[in-house]
């Protein structure tokens, strides 16, 4: 078995972080490390983690960053040769890790996610088939929106150096951005087996009151094309700018 580090961003949130540790500890397969990276919150998460302090290494960022800069340091700080990611409202089901480094091994891949749970506002949420995943060389497929979610994210740490780390610029989005990158450069794995539960715990999540977040999106997108255009097959170019001019069309009544 592979050895994988999980990286666990935190900022300012006391009662969900200790689920999202504790679903770690509990995997059929344990990481190498659990690293939790406190992104500058203001107060001393070591008195909501001092129970786990045995089991995980806590960095402590003097001050907030954003999750990009976070997990970059995370991944930096890693020595497995893998690397799992876990929101702090996020948890892993017991065997997510297993499955995950099974499939990996058995398909020879760099890079996979997986299905997951959603649960917002004290229910289960169907996700409907507009947030399809796909497996595979998926770049046109997932030029929409962010079909990845980091917390069913496995990576091997070369990958970084080849594709690069999260983009500290971005605030929101970043997981759709990163996506991308990876998608351009990797087959993508993708196991169908809802292995992680994606919560939304807290009326101020990350992307919540962001009204136009489809105006990142284009940006992003539009900034990628320009930067990667001519390194293109003119299947993938039509499908960007197709892409491009939808987005922009979206967003037209707010710029």
């Amino acid at each position: 078995m592979k050895t994988v580090s999980v990286i666990i961003p935190v900022y300012n949130r006391t009662f969900s972080i200790r689920d999202a540790v504790e679903s770690v500890l509990i995997q059929s397969v344990k990481p190498s490390e659990i690293i939790v990276i406190d992104d500058g919150s203001s107060f001393d998460m070591v008195l909501y983690l001092k129970n786990y302090m045995q089991h995980i290494r806590l960095i402590k960022l003097n001050e907030n960053k954003g999750i990009s800069f976070a997990r970059n340091t995370g991944i930096k700080a890693a020595c497995s040769e893998y690397i799992a990611f876990l929101d702090s409202d996020d948890l892993f089901l017991p065997e997510k890790l297993e499955y995950q480094l099974n499939y990996m091994a058995e398909n020879n891949l760099y890079i996979s996610h997986t299905d997951e749970f959603w649960y917002r506002k004290d229910r289960w949420i169907n996700q409907g088939k507009s947030n399809k995943r796909y497996g595979g060389y998926i770049f046109d497929k997932i030029l929409d929106k962010c079909r990845i979610s980091p917390s069913s994210l496995i990576v091997h740490k070369s990958v970084f150096d080849e594709a690069g780390y999260f983009n500290e610029d971005l605030r929101v989005c970043e997981d759709y951005e990163i996506s991308l990158r990876f998608a351009l450069k990797y087959n993508i794995g993708y196991l169908e087996k809802k292995l992680i539960i994606k919560r939304a715990v807290e009326e101020n999540s990350l992307s919540k009151g962001i009204k136009h977040i489809e105006h990142i999106r284009y940006e992003i997108l539009e900034k990628l094309y320009r930067n990667i255009n001519n390194m293109l097959d003119l299947d993938l170019k039509n499908a960007m700018i197709n892409e491009i001019e939808r987005k922009k069309h979206i967003i037209s009544p707010f710029i």
